[in-house]
């Protein structure tokens, strides 16, 4: 598998990597997703029960990946706002790794862009996995700049991808997909409006220039 997401929540893929996989399909690529939790504390905007929520979520989640091409799923069933709780995802997270052999796996930076505990936790998870796993290449969310208020621990993007057209296109069909979430969805577009066009990282252990496109 050339590239591998693992994040905690549905829609925190095309949030950070929309463009990514859809252009990474298009390329031949190989592309998974790990999603920790089916998102049961997200907000349902009264299109739902809180009871329905997880099962309308991943119902979005799997939309967004057809749109995205991704072809590979996986949806764990572990508590919302709880990953943090349960070290034993990165034992899980290890044998995913060494049964798909990602070459690339991107996650979250170490203060979750957002301090969010499940964004923070799943990267804990994931470099323990990684560093277990010992293959491949390691890359975070990396905005140009920190969220408004979260700029301990923001790590500068090494590497970009700049959107073509149905690349863009893509991404924004999966976003509206999460009908649940449309606050969250427009939240994202205000406060982070040029990632829509263009999607950067920080590969760990690199440090050279800015490159254009995943290593």
């Amino acid at each position: 598998m050339e590239l591998l997401l693992v994040v905690p929540h549905p829609d925190d893929e095309v949030f950070g990597a929309g463009g990514v996989l859809s252009s990474a399909a298009r390329k031949g690529w190989t592309t998974g997703v790990i999603t920790l939790t089916r998102g049961d504390k997200g907000k349902d905007l009264g299109l739902c029960s809180r009871e329905e929520l997880p099962r309308v979520r991943e119902q979005e989640l799997r939309r967004s990946a057809e749109i995205l091409r991704v072809g590979h799923l996986e949806v764990h069933g572990y508590p919302d706002k709880g990953v943090a709780d349960h070290p034993e995802i990165a034992e899980l997270l290890a044998d995913r790794f060494n049964e798909l052999q990602p070459e690339r796996i991107i996650t979250f930076p170490p203060n979750g862009l957002n301090r969010h505990p499940d964004h923070v936790a799943s990267h804990r998870w994931t470099v323990a996995a990684f560093q277990h796993y010992g293959e491949g290449l390691l890359y975070y969310y990396a905005p140009t700049r920190p969220y408004p208020g979260f700029s301990e621990g923001w790590l500068a993007p090494t590497h970009r991808v700049e959107l073509d057209r149905e690349a863009l296109s893509a991404k924004i069909r999966a976003m509206a997909q999460y009908r649940t979430q449309a606050l969250s969805v427009l939240k994202i577009m205000d406060l982070a409006a040029a990632r829509l066009m263009e999607e950067t990282f920080h590969l760990v252990g690199y440090t050279g220039s800015l490159r254009a496109g995943l290593d």
